[in-house]
């Protein structure tokens, strides 16, 4: 009489819950990281339009004989220009041989601990008009 043998190696059975459950913990896991990425390209491209508008005004303010007030002219122009958004009025300052301007832009939000606005300083040498003997 022989003896039924029994096998070493254990098969696994399918079973269809389990398909479901690793689906539930994977997809809002995968759902939140696709919303970090998305919400950092929106940081970064709220720097660049920031970058863009501040340095936008104090090429404006900078040229010779021009105003302060026509680097905040500057900046709002950009601003609608890039369809962005002021949280609060643009900073332009001078001295003897810089303008400075400072904006800060708004960041809509897709994930809560990212920051609502975005703050870009820019500075240009003032331009001097040097006379032809002085040269």
């Amino acid at each position: 009489m022989t003896r039924p043998t029994r096998s070493t190696s254990t098969k696994r059975g399918f079973d269809p819950g389990e398909v479901s459950v690793e689906t539930v913990l994977l997809v809002p896991v995968l759902f939140v990281i696709a919303l970090i990425v998305v919400q950092a390209a929106i940081v970064l491209h709220g720097v660049s339009v920031a970058n863009h508008v501040a340095a936008q005004g104090a090429m404006a303010a900078a040229r010779h004989g021009a105003s302060l007030v026509e680097g905040e002219i500057a900046v709002d122009v950009a601003t609608n220009a890039l369809g962005a958004r002021l949280t609060r009025p643009a900073l332009v300052s001078s001295s003897a041989d810089n303008v400075t301007v400072r904006v800060w832009v708004h960041i809509p939000r897709a994930v809560p601990f990212f920051a609502e606005q975005v703050s870009r300083q820019a500075t240009v040498a003032r331009e001097r008009y040097v006379s032809y003997a002085d040269r």
